[in-house]
């Protein structure tokens, strides 16, 4: 799968809000509730089991938190053969952006 995807599971993608190391994070229109999401999804590397077991262990320790800070894990799947989140989509400041402004 390159570029971006049209489309993971029931999640329309609308556009890219940014990449790390581990994959990228797309914000999203859930088709099934009608709300705007965000969806971190693997690179690819559909054959990288320990990355996609550190993965699964993310979303685990993000399903366990509650708090008003930290945006709530929605739902999780795979989209052939890569491993995604859902997770709350939160509009403002980027985190790189509020961390520049600080120095």
């Amino acid at each position: 799968m390159l570029g971006q995807p049209e489309r993971v599971g029931p999640y329309r993608i609308t556009g890219k809000l940014g990449e790390g190391g581990m994959g990228v994070v797309y914000s999203a229109h859930d088709t099934r509730l009608d709300r705007a999401v965000a969806l971190k999804m693997i690179r690819d590397s559909p054959n990288d089991e320990s990355l996609h077991k550190r993965f699964l262990r993310e979303a685990q320790s993000a399903a366990r938190v509650t708090h008003p800070n930290i945006c709530q894990l929605y739902d999780i799947g795979n989209e052939q053969g890569r491993p995604y989140l859902v997770m709350e989509l939160l509009e403002g400041e980027s985190l790189a952006t509020t961390q520049t402004r600080g120095q």
